[in-house]
C-alpha cells in the first residue's frame, strides 16, 4: 500500500478537502481560490428565467457590517431623542428626504427605492450578518449559501474563465452545502486584484509543478473519487486558465482611467466598489463589497464614514447609468440591523427592530420609500419587510425559482429567499 493510499484512508472528507488544497498552494506557488474547478468551468446550459423579474443580471451587493445607522442615513429623524448629529434634506424626489451627510445619493433618488421598514430578529453581529447573507438564521450543523451561489445553482457559470461570485474585503459565508464549484471568490485588496493570488516563480517552473500537482491529483483522486475532492484537485487544470492574461486584467482597476478611479476615491471602499463595476462588465454575475467595518457607532457618529458612503455609492450608481449597465444591474446596500436613538455616550446602539435598506438598477421603478419606522426610529410602523423578503425580492429580479425546493444539508429541504414574499411593488 503506497502512501497516499494510507494518508486517504486515514482523513474524513474535510480533511481530504483541505490537504489537497494545501498542496495545490505548497506545490503550485499560488494562493488557491476559494471557489474549486470541476463542473463549474464546464459549458452550462443556462435556462430562462421565470415568469416574472428576471431584469438584474447582475447584483453588486454593497454591505456595511456593523450596524449601518438608519437614522443618519435613510430614515432621519426630528424627535430629540433620536436625530443626534443629523438633518433631513430634500431630495430629487418631492416628499422624500434623507441625511444631510448624503447630498450626492439625494441628487439621485430618482433612481433609488429605500425600504425603512426593515426588521430582523437577531441582534448580535456574528447572527446578523449571517441572516443578511443568507435569508436563513444560523442553525446548528448547516451552512446556508449566499445569494451568488444560488444563482449560479439555477442559472448556470456564465463565464468559462472567471468565477460567477466575487467577494471584495470578506465577509459572506459562502457556498453553505453546495459544493466548491458555486463558492465565491475572495479578493482583499481591490488595488492589487489578484496580483497577490499569482505564482511567485517563472512560468517554465510553474508548468513542472503542474504537472507534478497533476501527477498527485490522479492517484489522491484514485483512492477516494469523491466530488468534492475532485472539485478541489481540479484546481490544478484550471490554473493556467485563471492566470489569462485577459483574467488578470478584469481585477485590475488600474486599467481604467486616472480620473475615474479618483472619482471612486482612494478609500478601500470606493476602489471596491470600482473593482466591482469592472468584473460586472466582465460577465462576473455577483459581487459583494464589504465596507470593512466602522458601523459599529456606540460612542459617537462617524458621519465621515457616511460622507464616503454617499460620495461611492453616487459614483458607482451614475458609472453604472453612463456605461449602460444600470437597468440590468441591481445595486443593494444593507447591513445586519440598524441603530438605537442616541445614547449616553453621543453613539447608538443595536436595534433590530428597525432598519433601512437601498436598492437601485436591475428593474427598480425608483424614487420609492417604502414602508415607515416609528418617529423615534426604533421599531417598523407600516408595510414591515423581513430579511427573507428581502433576499426573495433580490432572487426573484435575479430571475431565480423561489419556489423550487432544494436539498441542501442532511437531505432538507431549502428555497433561495426562504419563503419570503418578494416586494414586486418597488419595480418598474
Amino acid at each position: 500500500m503506497d502512501h497516499t493510499k494510507r494518508l486517504s484512508q486515514q482523513m474524513d472528507e474535510l480533511s481530504r478537502r483541505q490537504f489537497v488544497s494545501d498542496v495545490a498552494k505548497s506545490v503550485l506557488g499560488v494562493s488557491v481560490l476559494s471557489y474549486g474547478g470541476g463542473k463549474a468551468f464546464a459549458d452550462t446550459e443556462v435556462p430562462p428565467p421565470p415568469p416574472g423579474g428576471g431584469k438584474a443580471k447582475n447584483v453588486i451587493f454593497l454591505y456595511m457590517p456593523g450596524g449601518m445607522t438608519h437614522m443618519d442615513t435613510w430614515d432621519p429623524k426630528t424627535h430629540p431623542d433620536s436625530k443626534g448629529p443629523t438633518e433631513a434634506i430634500s431630495t430629487n424626489v418631492p416628499g422624500i428626504k434623507i441625511a444631510n451627510h448624503m447630498p450626492m445619493l439625494a441628487k439621485q433618488m430618482d433612481k433609488l427605492a429605500v425600504i425603512r421598514s426593515m426588521s430582523t430578529t437577531t441582534g448580535d453581529h456574528a447572527g446578523g450578518r449571517y441572516h443578511m447573507h443568507t435569508g436563513y438564521r444560523m442553525r446548528p450543523g448547516t451552512s446556508h449559501p449566499h445569494l451568488g451561489s444560488w444563482a449560479q445553482h439555477f442559472l448556470g457559470r456564465r463565464n468559462e474563465m472567471l468565477p460567477d461570485s466575487v467577494i471584495v474585503g470578506g465577509g459572506n459565508p459562502g457556498p453553505g452545502w453546495f459544493d466548491a464549484t458555486l463558492a465565491p471568490m475572495p479578493v482583499g485588496d481591490p488595488a492589487k486584484g489578484i496580483k497577490d493570488m499569482l505564482p511567485k516563480l517563472e512560468r517554465s517552473k510553474f508548468d513542472q509543478r503542474v504537472e507534478l500537482a497533476r501527477d498527485f491529483a490522479y492517484r489522491f483522486r484514485k483512492e477516494f473519487p469523491h466530488d468534492d475532492v475532485k472539485a478541489y484537485s481540479d484546481f490544478y487544470e484550471e490554473t493556467i486558465k485563471f492566470f489569462d492574461d485577459k483574467t488578470v486584467k478584469a481585477f485590475d482597476v488600474s486599467q481604467e482611467s486616472k480620473g475615474l478611479r479618483d472619482k471612486y476615491g482612494n478609500s478601500r471602499f470606493g476602489q471596491s466598489a470600482l473593482l466591482a463595476k469592472r468584473l460586472i462588465q466582465h460577465d462576473v454575475r455577483y459581487v459583494e463589497v464589504s465596507s470593512l467595518g466602522g458601523w459599529d457607532m456606540h460612542g459617537g457618529i462617524n458621519t465621515e464614514r457616511i460622507n464616503e458612503l454617499d460620495a461611492v455609492t453616487a459614483t458607482l450608481i451614475e458609472d453604472l447609468e453612463a456605461e449602460g449597465m444600470l437597468e440590468e444591474t441591481m445595486v443593494v446596500m444593507c447591513s445586519e440591523f440598524g441603530r438605537t436613538p442616541i445614547n449616553e455616550r453621543g453613539g447608538r446602539d443595536h436595534n433590530p427592530g428597525a432598519f433601512s435598506v437601498m436598492l437601485a438598477g436591475g428593474g427598480i421603478a425608483g424614487g420609492i420609500a417604502h414602508g415607515t419606522s416609528d418617529e423615534r426610529g426604533r421599531k417598523v410602523a407600516e408595510d414591515g419587510v423581513s430579511v427573507k423578503d428581502l433576499h426573495s425580492t433580490i432572487a426573484w429580479a435575479m430571475g431565480l425559482p423561489l419556489d423550487e425546493r432544494t436539498h441542501g444539508s442532511g437531505g432538507r429541504p431549502f428555497f433561495v429567499g426562504n419563503k419570503g414574499k418578494p416586494l414586486t411593488k418597488i419595480f418598474a
